[in-house]
């Protein structure tokens, strides 16, 4: 799905007032339920992590994470 930059711009001010008044695990909530019916992620994780170790996935979300 293509998001024109006129509508990523409204997506930015909306999340910032989520996060302002929701904080962000409430926003996070909503994102994951307005985004959820857009595939099944056991359908589309042997293709996410495909060829790549599970010592690399941690060292990857260890990065993510700081």
């Amino acid at each position: 799905m293509k998001i024109q930059t006129e509508q990523k711009s409204l997506l930015i001010d909306a999340f910032e007032v989520l996060l302002a008044n929701l904080g962000p695990e409430k926003t996070t909530k909503l994102w994951q339920v307005l985004t959820s019916s857009r595939g099944d992620y056991l359908k589309i994780r042997p293709k996410l992590f495909a060829g790549k170790s599970v010592p690399f996935l941690y060292k990857e979300a260890k990065k993510f994470n700081k």
